[in-house]
């Protein structure tokens, strides 16, 4: 698979801003959310937590994005216990997951953001930033 041309530094730095604009609209609200950055960067995120993070590809892979990190405890569960995993971990870590992209895109909304959810590639279960809603 071929990586993606980036975007030039101008528009690198419009992502990196908005990602900044989303990230304090979500924690504005209380929620608790984890600057992630260049997603190229691999930086370690946090847990139970949203992390904002951007895409800096010039394709329409490219964007600013917002996915919800399990708990470190549910991961735990899943990688050490395949019988537990396929019990609990899995339907209840899935239904949060879910439950969580859906809250997060209509606060997002609310906050004047048009979004998208994505469910393929690298940015699956994300919700993708469109920009900010004309007015």
């Amino acid at each position: 698979m071929t990586v993606p041309e980036r975007v030039g530094q101008d528009e690198e730095q419009v992502l990196v801003e908005r990602t900044e604009a989303v990230e304090a609209d979500l924690r504005f609200v209380g929620l608790p959310v984890v600057r992630g950055g260049d997603s190229r960067a691999g930086k370690t995120i946090g847990s139970s937590t949203f992390v904002v993070y951007y895409d800096a590809s010039a394709d329409s892979s490219g964007g600013v994005f917002v996915t919800w990190e399990p708990s470190r405890e549910l991961k735990d569960l899943i990688v050490a216990s395949p019988q537990l995993a396929l019990q609990r971990a899995i339907p209840l870590g899935s239904t949060a997951l879910e439950a969580m992209t859906v809250a997060v895109e209509q606060v997002l909304t609310a906050a004047g953001w048009a979004t998208e959810q994505t469910d393929v590639g690298v940015h699956e279960s994300s919700v993708k930033i469109l920009g900010p809603v004309p007015r």
